[in-house]
């Protein structure tokens, strides 16, 4: 089996060459360039492709890989809504993503970037960098004296109601598919 991989950052460098070195039986090759119509025949030969998404994967790069004899194309994210799955249908590609991040990783940062607006972290920051010290009129809020409302409460949302409750802030939540448990807090 032979994958080829598009748009390999060099932070993912190492440890695809320590997946590479702990499965020799697979050949692996990449590229920092992403995945289109013209770079699709970077990976003649092989069986899979690996993208990260970032264009999207219409028709036309869907048939230049087809064209180079690749069936599979794996996304190193959870999104699937770039991909021309009537065309990806036709030519019979097998196609596979991760299904599901950190949903601390994204809550947590959703949380701070929250806390960064009630703070009015950018605005204290500019006044700072003009050696102004006073708090006024760029004081901030707290936390726990906010009413939040969480939209979705899947993995995520689940993580950032509990992170808001452990800063005291109330919570309310809407979900499409409410979550039973959520509800039984009282949420």
């Amino acid at each position: 089996m032979k994958i080829f991989a598009y748009g390999i950052r060099d932070d993912e460098k190492p440890s695809l060459e320590e997946w590479k070195a702990a499965n020799p039986e697979i050949e692996v090759d990449y590229t920092q360039e992403l995945l289109t119509p013209e770079t699709a025949k970077l990976a003649e030969g092989s069986d899979s492709a690996v993208v990260y998404q970032q264009l999207d994967y219409t028709r036309e790069t869907l048939t230049a890989l087809a064209n180079v004899g690749v069936t599979n194309l794996s996304l190193r994210n959870v999104g699937t809504d770039n991909i021309d799955f009537d065309a990806a249908r036709e030519f019979n590609f097998n196609i596979s993503n991760v299904p599901v991040y950190s949903p601390n990783a994204i809550a947590e940062h959703s949380m701070i970037q929250l806390s960064r607006l009630l703070r009015r972290t950018k605005a204290l920051d500019a006044k700072i960098a003009k050696h102004d010290l006073r708090w006024a009129p760029t004081i901030g809020r707290e936390m726990r004296m906010q009413t939040v409302g969480v939209i979705g409460t899947g993995h995520i949302g689940r993580v950032a109601i509990n992170i808001l409750k452990g800063f005291g802030a109330k919570v309310i939540a809407y979900d499409k598919y409410p979550n039973a448990e959520l509800q039984a807090e009282g949420l």
